[in-house]
């Protein structure tokens, strides 16, 4: 049982905190980073709210959370870390327990979809616990609270630069840009980030956790609204208004064909004057329409009001330009205004 897990190990002498919420790992109290807490006060909040979940904070500990369950995966980072004798399989992969040691790398910078969790500020969803979405945490290897952890291997025992105070803020909406797509909901985010201050900002005692939650709120938000900018990894938003608009149209699928690639080249940047030259866009292998659909689909799109002329030609010394624009749904007919792409990166826009 739950209960009889979360007692052997507050008797252990780990920290715990109890946790629960619509994803079950947001904690139930809102100070539970000082002194351990008794078990009467882990349990109370989770029998209130018939929580099945609680955390192990990660005061002293390590622990390598790992996306995805791959063995090749779990072996290499066990080859570069050591051996952990405590697995606990999680709904999306796999916790590796160990002692902290010195400063943990960033595999995320290194492109593994891996965290390194520690801190007495941090924790991780404890074994036996059980998310309202049935997703369980079940250990596969070894028992918390009874094999003994080792040391994680390869930590840095010198502390890199810091993150300035000045670059803070800046630092860290960039890293919860890179997270945002690799965690459950902005509470977890927010964990990471707070873990990031901590471990790597200058004096980090005097950004407050507030801050961290509006960053972690604002990029949350992102995510859900599909605006999270990833390169050529990455979607761009396009109006339905617009699809509707261009259904009806003889040529409706050249149309709205050269407006998904217009909107992916351009659509970044508002009002931005672009040429069309279709024998270019052709020949860069873009689209396999003939310049003749082309240039009857870039008419259909100036009529239902989505692409404007916006610079006329002048011979030898300017070609012609044209502008993205958006259908106005609280207007009879199509307004004609630069479109406004949702797009970015960190806080600025996306690259086309």
């Amino acid at each position: 049982m739950i209960r009889d897990e979360v007692a052997r190990l507050k008797g252990a002498g780990f920290p715990l905190l109890p946790l629960g919420g619509a994803d079950g790992k947001t904690p139930l109290l809102r100070s539970w980073a000082g002194a351990h807490m008794p078990l009467a006060r882990i349990f109370a909040p989770m029998h209130r709210t018939g929580s099945r979940a609680y955390g192990v904070r990660l005061d002293g500990l390590a622990v390598i959370d790992c996306d995805c369950d791959d063995a090749g995966l779990v072996a290499h980072l066990e080859a570069r870390f050591g051996r952990s004798p405590v697995h606990v399989k999680t709904p999306r992969g796999r916790h590796l327990y160990y002692r902290a040691a010195g400063i943990m790398p960033n595999l995320r910078g290194e492109g593994l979809p891996v965290d390194i969790k520690t801190g007495a500020r941090s924790y991780v969803v404890g074994p036996l616990s059980q998310r309202p979405d049935g997703g369980a945490y079940c250990p596969v290897r070894g028992l918390l609270g009874k094999d003994a952890l080792p040391l994680l291997r390869g930590a840095s025992q010198a502390r890199a630069a810091p993150i300035p105070s000045g670059n803070r803020h800046v630092e860290l909406v960039k890293e919860a840009m890179r997270m945002v797509e690799l965690v459950d909901s902005a509470e977890e985010l927010q964990a990471n980030l707070a873990g990031i201050r901590d471990d790597w900002c200058e004096d980090p005692a005097t950004m407050p956790d507030s801050e961290l939650r509006e960053i972690a709120g604002w990029a949350w938000k992102c995510r859900l609204e599909n605006r999270v900018y990833r390169g050529r990894d990455s979607a761009f938003p396009m109006h339905r208004m617009a699809v509707d608009a261009l259904k009806g149209q003889p040529n409706g699928a050249d149309a709205i064909a050269l407006l998904v690639l217009l909107l992916d080249q351009h659509g970044h940047s508002p009002g931005k004057r672009f040429p069309l030259a279709f024998d270019a866009i052709r020949a860069a292998g873009l689209v396999n329409m003939s310049a003749a659909r082309l240039r009857a689909a870039r008419r259909t799109l100036e009529d239902v009001g989505l692409l404007r002329l916006a610079g006329k030609h002048r011979a030898g010394s300017r070609r012609q330009t044209f502008v993205l624009t958006r259908m106005r749904p609280d207007l009879a007919d199509a307004e004609r205004l630069p479109i406004r792409s949702a797009t970015v990166q960190g806080k600025g826009g996306g690259k086309g």
